[in-house]
């Protein structure tokens, strides 16, 4: 069970609110044009599922170590060269995630404390910015995770 959650936890997000979002999208355009009426608050919820997406997004790149990279330099250096950038560029990138959680974090208890409500459904603005604080807190437990994996020689064919 817990491989299963390790491998599929941030995808299983993503396509949930990607279909969730796809299928609000559609209820919208069939209500505008075909009834007439359009639905106030849909656009607004379907935004904030694409919020949601992009940042837990990066969690999952990390986890499937798709995040776009230039390669010309590294490719030149030994695998330990190569274990050593890429571990590092790790540490930077987690330093920055965890950078991006303490503002994130600041915001969200911001907006809470001032009870910010969104425009149409009503709810609470600290659910929408606590996005990029979860989505980088799973960000570096993945990128934790890929170290680990990199250290133990799990990963020696993708190091490039």
């Amino acid at each position: 069970m817990l491989k299963l959650i390790d491998a599929h936890f941030e995808e299983a997000i993503v396509v949930a609110l990607m279909a969730l979002m796809s299928v609000l999208i559609g209820v919208q355009i069939f209500m505008r044009y075909v009834m007439g009426a359009s639905l106030s608050w849909s656009e607004e919820l379907a935004r904030y599922f694409f919020i949601w997406m992009t940042y837990v997004g990066v969690a999952y790149a990390v986890r499937m170590d798709a995040h776009i990279r230039v390669t010309m330099a590294t490719d030149l250096l030994s695998p330990s060269g190569r274990l050593f950038v890429r571990i590092l560029t790790h540490v930077i990138f987690g330093a920055f995630a965890l950078f991006v959680m303490y503002q994130g974090w600041w915001m969200v208890e911001k907006t809470f404390r001032f009870g910010q409500k969104s425009a149409s459904l009503g709810i609470p603005m600290g659910l929408i910015y606590l996005a990029p604080f979860s989505g980088f807190l799973l960000t570096v437990l993945r990128l934790f995770q890929s170290i680990v994996l990199d250290l133990r020689g799990v990963r020696q064919g993708s190091m490039s």
